[in-house]
Formats: C-alpha cells, structure tokens, sequence
C-alpha cells in the first residue's frame, strides 16, 4: 500500500459498486443521463475521500457487463487514471487493492493501471470473464485458479464471522 511507504497505518476501505471501469472508478450515483437518469442510487457518499485517502478493495457479487463497463457514468469513487490526472495530492495514498467478484479477482497491478485478472474461480475460464467485462481486461499467460477455502476458514465464516447468514443475503 502507498501509504505504507510512509509508515502511516491506513484503513481498508471495502465497497460494492454499481459500475466498475478498467482503472478502477466507481459509481455508487445514478446510471444514466444526469440530467434524467435511468435509476437514482445513493449519491457519491464518502468513496472520492476513501479512495484517494485509503486503500481501497471492491465486491461485485455478479460480475457482468452492466457493472464492469468501459465509462462510469458518474464517478463515485477515483480510479488510477482520474487519480492521476489529479495529481501528487490525489495519488498518494491512492491505492485500489482489489475487485473481487463471483468469477474471480482482479487487481491494477500492470504498467498503466488497467485492470487485471489475478485469479479465477474454480471452474471460470478466462473467455467467460471477458464476455461478461465491458472493457478489455489484462490477462496473464498463466492465469491461476482461486483456492477453495479450507473446511477450517469455512467454519470460521459460517460460525463465528457470520452465524447468521447475512452472507447467503446477496
């Protein structure tokens, strides 16, 4: 993390976007025009201050083309080209983690910042993740299969982390 370098402790901030592009901004706003968009959802909030101030990591429970699209529509959250173009004040402590989805996980980890897949989940191929992803996304030749979870992290999530099964809710 940037703000490791440092020596400044930061807390991870974990969201759920409605749209993701390829360098990471988000939308949590609206979709469509603004004048008169489609849908109205819950406003910028917090993210532009977690992103440029925090990293930051994203869950998108169904991965498809209507959530990772080539342009937000409204940017909610900052991503690495919009950081950038901000400047020294706008990238130091920039950092988006990861994007984790049904499919796999996916990082910024590449020259330019573009999304990329860093791993996929067992029995999702690489060519199902790009039909469902509206941009190009950067795959590795050797792109690996997410681990399963022991039946010991199971537990864990099952019974101490979530006994009441909010997770089975998405």
């Amino acid at each position: 993390s940037p703000a490791l370098k440092y020596g400044i402790e930061m807390p991870h901030a974990m969201t759920m976007p409605t749209q993701i592009d390829r360098f990471g901004s988000t939308n949590i706003s609206f979709i469509g025009d603004p004048k008169k968009p489609k849908v109205q959802l819950l406003g910028v909030r917090g993210i532009p201050g977690n992103t440029i101030n925090h990293p930051t990591s994203y869950w998108v429970p169904a991965h498809s083309a209507r959530v990772f699209v080539e342009k937000v529509d409204c940017v909610s959250g900052v991503g690495y080209d919009r950081a950038a173009a901000a400047g020294p004040t706008a990238t130091r402590y920039h950092h988006v983690h990861h994007v984790v989805s049904n499919k796999g996980v996916f990082d910024f980890e590449t020259p330019d910042h573009a999304m990329r897949v860093r791993s996929l989940h067992p029995g999702v191929t690489v060519e199902e993740v790009q039909e469902l992803t509206g941009f190009p996304l950067v795959v590795p030749d050797d792109v690996p299969t997410s681990r399963l979870p022991t039946d010991e992290e199971l537990r864990l999530i099952r019974e101490v982390l979530d006994p009441k099964g909010a997770r089975s809710a998405e």
